[in-house]
């Protein structure tokens, strides 16, 4: 799954992702704020993700993730699927 929106110049990101990890249940919700889909998804894959979607299959992301990423754009974030956990930052390498 993955979706886009776009607040004011910024296009906000969001897909589940297998993590680096690539275990078969770890999965996360990512999202982040870039200008454009490219540049999101070469963050999301600079994060260690794979297989991120080249286009966005949806184009409404929930309210927590755009205020999250938009916050602080350019910072790749993510949680657990399906939690309400926060989101937290991921480092560039890998998972925090």
């Amino acid at each position: 799954m993955s979706a886009k929106v776009t607040v004011t110049d910024m296009v906000v990101a969001y897909a589940v992702l297998a993590d680096a990890s690539n275990a078969c249940d770890a999965v996360d919700e990512v999202v982040v704020a870039a200008d454009s889909w490219k540049a999101a998804i070469d963050l999301m894959r600079a994060c260690g993700y794979r297989k991120v979607p080249k286009h966005p299959a949806r184009n409404n992301v929930d309210r927590d993730a755009v205020e999250v990423a938009y916050a602080t754009s350019g910072k790749v974030f993510r949680r657990r699927f399906g939690s309400k956990a926060p989101w937290v930052p991921v480092s560039h390498s890998g998972r925090d």
